[in-house]
C-alpha cells in the first residue's frame, strides 16, 4: 500500500514539475502554430485518410500478383438412385478432393493500371486536404495570439495610466493637506483613479479570455499554463515592412492546396472513366489447379481402397485459358461514364468556388493592410499631437490655469489616441499575417 502511495505522489510530483517548466517556457508564434498543428484533430483525422488510402495503393498494386488458394472438399452421399432400366440401387460413397489453385490477369486493357493511379491520386488529395487543415489552423492561432498581445498591450497602457493617476492623486492629496487644494478636486483625483483602476481589472480579464481563446485554438485544456512572448518587435516589423505584400497579391493560385486537390481528384476520374472503359473490351485469365482426388464407394465397404493411394494415383494438373468477351452490360458503362463526367464538372464548379472565396478574402486583406497603413500614419499624427496637447494640460494645471476636469478630458484623450494606434497597428499586423498565410501556408520573419 505505501509504494503505491508513493509511486502515485511521484507521478503527481512529476507532473506537476512538467507543467511548471511548461508555464515557464515562452511560447512564440511558430511555436504555437506548430503545437496547434500536431495537436488539430482535423489535422489528425486527414492524417489517418491518408494512411488508409496508401494501404488501398498497396492493394491496387497487388492485383498483377497471381493469387494461390488451397482447397479441400469432402461429400459424402447416402440414398438410392434408378437407373434408365429401372433398376435400383444404392449410391452411398465418400468423396475428397484436395489442391492447390493459383490465377492471374493476362490482358485487363489497364484496369490494375488505371486503378493503381486512381489510388495514388486520392492520396494526393488526401495529403492536400492535411495541408489545408495546418493552414486553417495556423490562421486560427495566429489570430488568437495576436490577440492576446493586443490585450496585454491595452492592459500595459491603461496600467500606466493608473499610475499617472496615482502620482496625481498623491501630489494632489499633499495639496489638499496643505489647504491649497480645494476637497472637490481631491474626490475627482480619487474617482479618475479608481475608474482606472476598474479599466485596468477589465484589461486583465480580457488577457485571460483571449489567453483561454489561444488555449482552445491550440487544442490545450483549460488548466495548462502557458506564457507567450510578449515581444511586440515583429508585430513591428510586420507593420513597417511591406515589401512583399505585392508578391502575395500576385501569388500564382496553382500552387494552392485547394487548387491541386482538385487537380488530383479529377485525375482519379479521369483514371475511374479507364477503368469503366476496360469492362468493354475482352479480359484474359490465367489458372493453373494442382490436386487430387478420392473415392469410395461405400456400398462395396470402406477402407477397401487405400486413401493415399487412390490421392497418389489420382494426381492431376490443370492450365486453364479464360477468354471472357462482353456483349451486353445493361448500359452501366454508359452510366457510370456520365455519372464521372458530372463528377469532373462539380469539381470545376467546387474550385471556381474555392479560387473566388480566396481571391475575396485576399483582396478583402489587402485593401484592409492598405487601409490600416494610412490609418496607422494619420493615428501617429493624432497621437503626437495629441500627446503635445496633453503635457500643455498638465503644465497648465500645475499653473492653476485649467480644473481637474479639463486635465482628465485631456488624459482621456491621450488614452483614446494610444489605444486606437495600438488597435490600428494590431490590425494592420494581422491583416499582413493573415495574407502571408494565405499565400505561403506558413509565416516567414
Amino acid at each position: 500500500m505505501q509504494q503505491k502511495l508513493l509511486a502515485a505522489f511521484c507521478a503527481l510530483f512529476i507532473l506537476s514539475l512538467a507543467n511548471r517548466v511548461f508555464a515557464q517556457e515562452e511560447w512564440s508564434l511558430k511555436e504555437c502554430m506548430d503545437y496547434a498543428v500536431q495537436q488539430n484533430r482535423n489535422v489528425a483525422l486527414s492524417k489517418l485518410d491518408v494512411e488508409n488510402k496508401s494501404i488501398d495503393i498497396q492493394i491496387a498494386k497487388r492485383e498483377k500478383l497471381p493469387n494461390l488458394n488451397a482447397f479441400s472438399n469432402i461429400s459424402s452421399n447416402f440414398g438410392q438412385s434408378q437407373d434408365i432400366f429401372g433398376n435400383n440401387a444404392r449410391n452411398d460413397n465418400f468423396s475428397n478432393s484436395i489442391g492447390l489453385s493459383s490465377s492471374v490477369s493476362l490482358l485487363n486493357f489497364g484496369r490494375i493500371k488505371n486503378s493503381v493511379i486512381k489510388t495514388e491520386a486520392l492520396v494526393n488529395a488526401s495529403k492536400e486536404d492535411v495541408e489545408l487543415a495546418r493552414r486553417n489552423t495556423r490562421m486560427q492561432v495566429a489570430q488568437a495570439y495576436l490577440q492576446v498581445l493586443l490585450q496585454k498591450e491595452m492592459a500595459r497602457l491603461i496600467d500606466s495610466s493608473a499610475i499617472f493617476s496615482s502620482l496625481q492623486l498623491q501630489k494632489i492629496q499633499r495639496s489638499t493637506d496643505l489647504g491649497v487644494t480645494a476637497l472637490s478636486v481631491l474626490y475627482e483625483a480619487k474617482a479618475n483613479y479608481s475608474r482606472d483602476v476598474q479599466k485596468k481589472a477589465a484589461a486583465n480579464q480580457q488577457i485571460d479570455k483571449a489567453i483561454l481563446a489561444l488555449k482552445y485554438a491550440m487544442n490545450m485544456q483549460e488548466d495548462q499554463e502557458i506564457r507567450i512572448d510578449d515581444k511586440i518587435s515583429f508585430v513591428e516589423e510586420l507593420s513597417r515592412n511591406d515589401v512583399k505584400v505585392d508578391l502575395y497579391s500576385n501569388m500564382i493560385w496553382n500552387e494552392h492546396p485547394l487548387i491541386k486537390k482538385y487537380q488530383y481528384l479529377n485525375e482519379s476520374v479521369i483514371a475511374e472513366n479507364k477503368i469503366i472503359r476496360s469492362s468493354l473490351y475482352p479480359s484474359i485469365d490465367l489458372s493453373v489447379n494442382v490436386g487430387s482426388f478420392y473415392f469410395n464407394n461405400l456400398t462395396q465397404g470402406f477402407g477397401k481402397l487405400p486413401y493415399m493411394e487412390q490421392i497418389q494415383n489420382n494426381f492431376s494438373q490443370q492450365v486453364t485459358l479464360s477468354l471472357n468477351v462482353p456483349i451486353y452490360n445493361r448500359n452501366s458503362v454508359k452510366y457510370n461514364l456520365q455519372k464521372n463526367k458530372i463528377v469532373i464538372q462539380q469539381n470545376a464548379e467546387q474550385l471556381a468556388l474555392g479560387k473566388q472565396q480566396f481571391n475575396q478574402e485576399m483582396q478583402g486583406y489587402l485593401l484592409d493592410y492598405k487601409n490600416y497603413e494610412n490609418q496607422l500614419a494619420l493615428s501617429n499624427e493624432a497621437l503626437d499631437n495629441t500627446r503635445l496637447a496633453f503635457d500643455i494640460s498638465q503644465k497648465s494645471f500645475d499653473a492653476g490655469k485649467i480644473s481637474i476636469y479639463d486635465l482628465n478630458t485631456s488624459r482621456a484623450n491621450l488614452l483614446n489616441a494610444e489605444s486606437e494606434t495600438i488597435q490600428v497597428r494590431y490590425n494592420m499586423a494581422f491583416a499582413k499575417l493573415l495574407i502571408q498565410l494565405m499565400a505561403t501556408g506558413d509565416i516567414t520573419f
